[in-house]
């Protein structure tokens, strides 16, 4: 029997006591602002990775309270250093009325676990940390040195993170890095993304009077809610296209290399998204291999939400005095988050909205790998052989990972690795993950720290 033989085994063997150890983790209802909770999911990391045997510490910000701490657990040895960047907080999970069974009280059902951080990332941290126990317990030593690095703040913008890690400098050290997430399309065919789009969160707010006014009035006195729509219609063509001036300002054009890689994602994996979510049509009219290239390349601009005036039951006839909304901008590499703030500004004043107010909430750079590199290239490797399928690379991933602020000053290659799918419903209600899927990014991620421990060479960023 080989080493990976009795590894492969004892994952089977010991599945179901893994699915029940997330589901105790998903019952933390770790979102933002509940500082309570969030530490009790930041002592749980603590105590599985001490648990593990790993070298563990809660990084804190000393006088801040009110800030989650970052997890930090260390084990094993080796020729290389592999960051594990991930996070134990969650997506808010209301609406509540949308979930089949409460967002707290995982659920098994149909194969899968049903709960708030199934998948994003609980369901994803606790595979790669699986993997190192069936290791040890069936192969031996480590082959090399694994720092998981598991923030409390990354669904909310990884706001502190760069201070976190500032009083620890070594922490950034490393010879890769794996992005918290990694997919395998709904077909079975692995994914792997080089990196990450950045992001900028912002809100827009405008006041017309000074209090909310009798609806009697509105035949004289000027609307909010009417006012902040007017200005968001002057941000998006009628096919739903941006048309801010700017907002692709500081972009580094494709590599010839990267262009490649776009060229070979499978068109299936628009076929999982449109499938998934049932669009009419795309966003200006995109279709096959364009709406792929803009999947990895393009910066996007989208409306979260928005509120002004009473939403509540029954009628209230007023006429609101204020609105907001609230929008995220993805960016790619190099931009400039201050820079296209600017460019927002100066759409909004050449459009005649100078009384429409812009606040930054949060932001993070991007943060691209070559598609490539050694590291990039063992991921898919290494997803191929578990799965047995052709998998295939993208030069990004659509939505943003903190690791611009953890792998920059080093030059750090990043990738993903995993096994969620298009229809694990991530931060949507009835968020889920397939039990089988666990199992092979247990698999995927065992491998991948054999492989990379032996390449002859890693090296940094260009």
């Amino acid at each position: 029997m080989t080493a990976f033989e009795a590894f492969d085994r004892l994952v089977d063997d010991r599945l179901d006591t893994w699915v029940e150890e997330l589901a105790q983790y998903c019952r933390f209802a770790s979102e933002k602002g509940d500082i309570e909770a969030l530490r009790g999911a930041a002592d749980w990391t603590i105590e599985r990775l001490g648990a593990l045997g790993a070298d563990v510490a809660l990084v804190e910000l000393p006088g801040r309270p009110d800030v989650a701490p970052l997890v930090v657990g260390e084990i094993g040895s080796g020729p290389r250093t592999l960051n594990l960047v991930q996070h134990y907080d969650v997506q808010p999970a209301v609406p509540f009325d949308l979930w089949t069974t409460p967002p707290y009280e995982p659920d098994i059902r149909d194969g899968r676990l049903f709960a708030r951080g199934a998948t994003d990332n609980k369901g994803e941290l606790l595979p790669r940390l699986w993997a190192l126990e069936a290791w040890l317990e069936t192969i031996g030593d480590l082959p090399c040195r694994v720092r998981f690095l598991v923030e409390g703040e990354e669904e909310s913008g990884s706001e502190h993170l760069d201070a976190l890690l500032d009083t620890r400098p070594e922490l950034r050290r490393a010879d890769a890095a794996l992005i918290e997430g990694g997919s395998i399309t709904l077909e079975g065919t692995p994914y792997v993304a080089a990196g990450g789009r950045g992001i900028i969160v912002l809100e827009l707010a405008v006041r017309t009077i000074a209090y909310d006014a009798h609806s009697s009035l509105a035949v004289v006195l000027p609307n909010a809610a009417v006012r902040l729509v007017h200005a968001l219609a002057t941000m998006w063509s009628t096919d739903g296209s941006p048309a801010v001036a700017g907002l692709d300002a500081g972009i580094r054009p494709p590599t010839p290399g990267q262009r490649a890689v776009v060229e070979t994602v499978p068109l299936e994996v628009l076929e999982d998204i449109v499938g998934e979510f049932r669009p009419r049509q795309l966003i200006g009219g995109l279709e096959g291999r364009r709406a792929i290239e803009a999947l990895s390349l393009s910066p996007t601009l989208n409306v979260q939400g928005l509120w002004s005036g009473y939403t509540g039951p029954g009628a209230k006839t007023i006429t609101p005095a204020e609105a907001h909304a609230r929008l995220d901008i993805r960016i790619v590499p190099d931009q400039d988050p201050a820079e296209i703030l600017a460019a927002l500004r100066a759409h909004l004043d050449r459009e005649g909205f100078t009384d429409v107010e812009v606040r930054e909430i949060e932001s993070e750079r991007a943060w691209w790998t070559p598609p490539d590199h050694p590291v990039v290239e063992t991921a898919l490797g290494v997803s191929e052989a578990v799965t047995g399928r052709r998998g295939f690379r993208s030069v990004s991933m659509p939505g943003t990972v903190p690791m611009y602020q953890v792998c920059a000053a080093h030059r750090v290659p990043a990738t993903t690795l995993g096994a969620a799918r298009d229809d694990c419903r991530a931060h949507a209600p009835d968020e889920n993950i397939r039990l089988d899927d666990l199992a092979t990014a247990t698999r995927i991620a065992a491998r991948f720290y054999d492989a990379l421990a032996a390449l002859p060479e890693v090296p940094p960023v260009p």
